[in-house]
């Protein structure tokens, strides 16, 4: 490749650019040590110390939380003491190198325990008698040559103390102090001042320790029954509330089997929903019929296992209710030591938060069941608005559609006569061909329903008047549904083959329905009253 001559232009350029690198120029002023006054230099320290002071506040309730603050300073004790033996020239050799041996063997316990992840049977008991045992061989060893071994005493005391938390580890106390006391050669009353000393030490620390867990857990439980409280307050259906319900409420009473049960609104019997606690393969009773007391909103205790289960030596039974009425049933069974009257006051919130969350769904699910039922039924009696005149004919209309809603085969009418009942039938009902044109009032289901003023279900049991021609026909539950049109009073009747019974919105639907075909009928009526399909089916 040929090279190319530079032009004037760029050799002007590069001379420029190497005058520049030549002679550098400063373009940063010279920086000045800062002079601090002595009024900053002790805000700078003011503000190290609070900075320092702010840390070990955040990290001392972990520190002091459970029993770390006393393994810290049983081992500092332990290691001073060994330390202390060992330097020591004028110490027996035997002794100094036992001194040291117990102490790495400590050392190595506690190590090996911390590197091993998975549970380990027995591991508090065997630290403890590490702890008892290191500091029992280290007195014997070092009282007769170091001055202060007896803190060593004082530190494990503390330590198992807090290990355990039982006014029953005294003992290991005083099998810590017996070879302080032969090795020191104590008379009887140091031995009695030192063992008031001891054990007055452990008592305080299982009183303390005692105190401060018990008051954490009871901070952490209300904190545990506020949550619940906020997440019941934002479920919109039975089945967030109980899943929030399974989820947070067993750390109200921990070790417990709990079951959350809904009453059935025809029966003193309770369904369980959820539960959480059981051995795996365990299930609460599909129902059950608990005996409560004289007022049925109190809870009761009962000896046993959580119903259809193995699990607890005795059951609490806590009934949920809103404005007097039972709506479900917590059980909670485990030992008795866990349901103690503390425990007892964080159920009844819970028992309180689940009664009056049920009763809001009710509202929620009624309000919402009144609206579909009124859409339907707006739907339904629009099918039947060009017959007015003709009740056969309004009946035809909407039975196909009332059919695939509700899977309900007949619809029909019965109207009031003084004493006598007069039946409508659409033209393919399967009651038409075994029902009457006219049948006696007294007995009937129209009879109750027009007495009670509401509507009403039930099965066919044959005790019925009308049950004569309804079984007949292959009718299993029947729905009555009361309507007044005009001065007439009469019934609006659903019948299935289902074996299913009708449920409450179903219910609804049907008296939605009678009411806007009341009010379609009034424009059929005669002028005597009587209505015509009826007095056509009676002729």
């Amino acid at each position: 490749m040929d090279a190319q001559p530079l032009s004037e232009r760029e050799l002007a350029r590069l001379k420029s650019s190497r005058l520049q690198r030549s002679n550098p120029q400063r373009v940063a002023p010279d920086w000045h040590h800062p002079s601090d006054t002595w009024t900053q230099t002790l805000r700078w320290i003011r503000l190290g110390i609070v900075g320092e002071l702010r840390y070990w506040q955040a990290a001392l309730p972990t520190l002091l939380r459970g029993d770390f603050i006393f393994t810290l300073v049983l081992w500092v004790a332990v290691f001073s003491v060994a330390a202390a033996v060992v330097a020591l020239p004028d110490i027996p050799l035997t002794i100094r190198y036992s001194a040291g041996l117990v102490a790495v063997a400590y050392l190595y316990l506690y190590a090996e325990l911390a590197r091993i992840r998975r549970p380990v049977p027995g591991r508090r008991l065997l630290l403890g008698a590490a702890d008892v045992g290191v500091v029992a061989a280290l007195g014997a060893l070092s009282v007769p040559y170091v001055g202060y071994a007896n803190v060593l005493l004082f530190f494990g005391a503390a330590r198992v103390a807090a290990r355990f938390q039982d006014p029953r580890v005294l003992l290991a106390g005083v099998a810590m102090l017996l070879p302080f006391e032969l090795a020191g050669h104590a008379a009887l009353v140091s031995m009695l001042i030192d063992t008031f000393a001891v054990l007055t030490t452990m008592l305080l620390v299982v009183q303390l320790t005692t105190t401060l867990e018990g008051a954490q857990q009871t901070a952490q439980r209300q904190n545990a029954l506020a949550m619940l409280t906020s997440s019941l307050a934002r479920v919109r259906d039975e089945e967030a509330l109980f899943a929030q319900l399974v989820s947070q409420a067993p750390a109200l009473a921990p070790e417990c089997a709990w079951a959350f049960w809904l009453k059935d609104p025809s029966s003193d019997d309770f369904r369980a929903v959820r539960w959480a606690g059981l051995h795996e393969g365990e299930l609460p009773g599909f129902s059950f019929t608990p005996t409560l007391g004289a007022d049925r909103t109190q809870p009761v205790l009962i000896n046993g296992p959580l119903p259809g289960t193995g699990v607890g030596e005795c059951t609490l039974l806590y009934p949920t209710a809103a404005d007097g009425e039972l709506n479900g049933l917590i059980t909670i069974a485990g030992r008795r030591s866990r349901l103690l009257p503390g425990a007892r006051g964080l159920i009844r919130g819970v028992a309180e938060e689940m009664g009056a969350t049920l009763q809001r769904l009710q509202a929620l699910d009624d309000a919402r069941l009144r609206t579909e039922a009124m859409e339907h039924a707006n739907r339904l009696a629009g099918l039947a608005a060009r017959h007015s005149a003709d009740q056969a004919a309004a009946l035809e209309a909407i039975r196909p559609a009332l059919a695939d809603m509700l899977r309900s085969e007949s619809l029909h009418l019965e109207w009031v006569h003084g004493d006598r009942l007069s039946l409508v039938t659409s033209g393919d009902d399967p009651l038409q061909g075994h029902a009457p044109a006219w049948l006696s009032l007294a007995g009937t289901r129209s009879a109750d329903a027009l007495l009670q003023g509401h509507a009403m279900r039930e099965p066919m049991t044959g005790r019925r008047p009308e049950d004569l021609f309804f079984v007949p026909a292959g009718l299993r539950h029947v729905a009555v549904a009361p309507f007044r049109c005009g001065e007439l009073e009469g019934t609006l009747q659903l019948g299935r083959r289902l074996p299913r019974p009708y449920a409450a919105g179903e219910v609804l639907l049907l008296q939605l329905l009678a009411e806007r075909l009341a009010l379609l009928f009034s424009a059929g009526l005669t002028p005597s009253g009587a209505s015509p399909t009826s007095a056509e089916v009676g002729s």
